[in-house]
């Protein structure tokens, strides 16, 4: 065994420009698995933590204009998101645990600078369910909620534009008229893509206040609606979609039939990504592959006309004693190296564009240890399948007639 690994090893030093020429399609097939599974894996998880911020066990109802009216104009009219629907959902059923409302416009405000941005009214439990972390101070009490006082938490993208390098606690912002002290900074989230349901948004720059201020100093008008959206928490994720439903069948009526509302689980957008991402992720696996492919059928081809080249030396081997075996493992062994050394080289070239790929485009990409093992897994049984038919077909030379080849 280990003479047929030297001699193996020995053929490919003699011929190292074919054998860097073989390894080449091996090589970039590997790395192509890696890098096309690394952007696979990077959206896939991009996409499903911009979706799992709004928590696996909440139910978002959205408000949307409904369609131009006709017909019976006298008809009971719907005012749109109200407070009353989130306290009439609230005591809808034990298993909604908490109802968050939130009132959005965009407004002008005034730090150290003037600049716009969106201004949510909201109740003290959005951190909770929208899975925002303080980066420092805290978020406003339910007391400051019912009080109306003039309290605000900045989003961490809009802090330097309001309070430049000074620390923003304890600084004040100006909201149209009124001015609000600033008691915390939330993360939030940059900007988001692909939302077809209109379900996320970039908060990084928002400024929450209590929903008490924003109806209080606000300029909607009575016949407007009081909110653009709910959050509502749900005890077990098994019930979202009977809560869903339920939640539907009362706004419904509550809104005397209006289609101005939407209700949208979460879990199940999360899910149908899931399934577009794992489809995304087999298609680009197998282009790839194709690749992997090719390079198989270089190392076949190089070995078929390795083989037909060292006939003579063939011939030798077995005059001098060498079984079909023999000739058989040292040919296995040529390819079995060509397929493991391409597949190291493809692993560090693939992970590397995977690496260059998300600096130079922005994009979120992902190296897991199962890409890795299986673009080298595949490479390898791509070479040893491959190199099999050339060795087998160089262990049944007839050594006489090798001995004749010219």
């Amino acid at each position: 065994m280990r003479l047929e690994l030297q001699l193996g090893l020995a053929g490919l030093r003699d011929h190292r420009l074919r054998t860097f020429l073989t390894m080449l399609g091996v090589i970039f097939g590997v790395a192509a698995v890696i890098a096309m599974l690394s952007i696979s894996e990077g959206a896939k998880r991009e996409a499903l933590a911009q979706f799992e911020t709004l928590g696996i066990d909440s139910i978002v109802v959205l408000h949307q204009d409904p369609p131009e009216r006709g017909g019976d104009e006298a008809a009971p009219r719907s005012v749109g998101l109200s407070r009353a629907d989130a306290a009439a959902l609230l005591d809808l059923t034990p298993a909604i645990t908490r109802v968050v409302p939130m009132a959005v416009q965009e407004v002008e405000v005034q730090g150290i600078k003037r600049t716009r941005t969106s201004v949510v009214g909201t109740t003290p439990d959005l951190p909770e369910v929208r899975r925002d972390a303080m980066v420092s101070g805290r978020f406003f009490t339910a007391g400051e909620l019912d009080g109306a006082v003039r309290v605000c938490v900045l989003g961490a993208g809009i802090v330097r534009d309001l309070c430049g390098l000074e620390p923003p606690v304890g600084s004040f912002v100006k909201i149209r008229e009124d001015w609000y002290e600033v008691v915390g900074v939330m993360a939030g989230g940059g900007p988001v893509d692909n939302d077809e349901e209109g379900l996320l948004r970039a908060t990084d720059r928002d400024i929450c206040i209590p929903l008490s201020c924003a109806l209080l100093r606000g300029d909607r008008k009575r016949w407007e609606r009081e909110l653009d959206r709910l959050i509502i928490q749900v005890d077990d994720v098994h019930r979202l979609d009977a809560v869903a439903g339920l939640i539907t069948r009362v706004l419904d009526r509550r809104h005397h039939g209006e289609p101005d509302t939407r209700v949208v689980v979460p879990l199940e957008l999360i899910r149908q990504r899931q399934a577009t991402q794992r489809i995304f992720a087999l298609v680009m696996g197998a282009i790839a592959g194709i690749s992997l492919l090719v390079g198989g059928i270089g190392i076949m081809n190089i070995m078929l006309a390795s083989i037909l080249e060292r006939t003579r030396e063939i011939g030798i081997r077995r005059a001098m004693g060498a079984t079909r075996r023999n000739i058989l493992l040292q040919f296995l062994f040529e390819a079995a190296t060509v397929s493991f050394a391409g597949g190291l080289v493809g692993v560090a070239l693939g992970v590397s564009l995977a690496w260059g790929i998300a600096a130079a485009a922005g994009w979120t990409t992902v190296v897991s240890p199962l890409s890795i093992v299986l673009a080298f897994g595949v490479s390898a049984l791509v070479g040893v399948s491959f190199g099999f038919f050339p060795a087998r077909r160089a262990a049944a030379l007839n050594p006489i007639e090798s001995l004749r080849y010219e």
